[in-house]
């Protein structure tokens, strides 16, 4: 990806210390406020950030992290979690963090699980996936509703994941709030000059907080340090999707030779392809955990883009 090559006037918001200094910090919470107010239609009078990991309730339970976690002043609870490396069951992972966050709402006398709203906003480098019913568009909204009349059972509990990698409408299409920020999220780490394209007050202060110049020395060198980083992942990752690549069309060749004369060429050479792929993406996965490991990279941030689960990172 071009915008990791180099800082130009703007950071690459999807960079996860850009995010958080653009909306994780107590001086640009403004920011971050006015974006959960359009994407959930809510009024917020002033949020506080919260500690972005959730302890288990018991010694075994998994730790749950999160990119930005804060509370409203009415008790709304908002998790902001952004991704860029695709991941299996994204979903299942959001509401694994909203449980985390409704479980730690419980108090330890009687209670009548009157918990207060929890919402997640998933800012993606990728598309859904259709297994999750997303329907049209670069913004997904889904609740808990009645199957049959589609009234919710309730609202304390809303998820919106919003596409950036996959957004492509060029901002004179823009319609809405979301449209327009995932058009700067997506694009800001392109623009050579000041946009002339921004006509909202919002937009103004976004454009301002991402310059570049305009983060303190020791942020620009926690950026730069995350920058290398991901070159040096997505090195590592070419190189083994090329290799794996290889070697699984040449298995799948071979066991689709083999199928064919036993079943059919056609058949059996896509048959022993889809084989040879799985297996490849299988093999690619460990090698490039593997190799990351060695690197000294953490467990948790292998876990994020090979997708394997960590007690299968902690055994290689």
């Amino acid at each position: 990806m071009e915008q990791l090559i180099t800082p130009r006037l703007y950071v690459n918001p999807m960079i996860d210390v850009a995010f958080k200094y653009l909306f994780g910090t107590e001086k640009n919470k403004h920011l971050l406020k006015g974006l959960l107010e359009h994407v959930f239609s809510v009024d917020i009078e002033d949020i506080c950030y919260d500690n972005t990991e959730q302890i288990g309730e018991s010694v075994d339970a998994r730790n749950a992290y999160f990119d930005v976690v804060c509370k409203s002043r009415s008790g709304h609870e908002f998790i902001v979690e952004c991704q860029v490396r695709p991941q299996d069951y994204f979903s299942q992972r959001a509401l694994f963090y909203a449980s985390r966050v409704i479980s730690r709402q419980a108090p330890k006398g009687p209670w009548d699980y009157g918990f207060k709203p929890v919402y997640f906003l998933g800012l993606i480098d990728f598309p859904m996936p259709e297994t999750v019913g997303h329907g049209s568009g670069f913004v997904h909204r889904y609740s808990l509703r009645n199957d049959q009349t589609n009234e919710p059972m309730t609202d304390s509990l809303k998820f919106v994941f919003m596409e950036v990698g996959p957004f492509n409408k060029p901002y004179q299409k823009c319609s809405s709030f979301e449209e327009k920020f995932l058009f700067y999220m997506k694009n800001l780490p392109t623009f050579a000059e000041r946009p002339d394209t921004h006509q909202d007050q919002y937009f103004e202060e976004l454009l301002q907080t991402a310059e570049y110049l305009a983060m303190d020395m020791e942020t620009q060198a926690m950026y730069e340090k995350r920058l290398k980083e991901m070159r040096d992942i997505q090195n590592v990752e070419n190189y083994f999707r090329r290799v794996t690549l290889a070697e699984g069309r040449a298995k799948g060749l071979e066991e689709g030779r083999a199928e064919g004369r036993a079943e059919g060429r056609a058949e059996g050479r896509a048959e022993g392809r889809a084989e040879g792929r799985a297996e490849g993406r299988a093999e690619e996965q460990a090698r490039m955990a593997k190799a990351m490991k060695d690197l000294g990279y953490p467990t948790e941030e292998i876990c994020k883009v090979t997708g394997l689960a960590p007690e299968v990172v902690l055994g290689l």
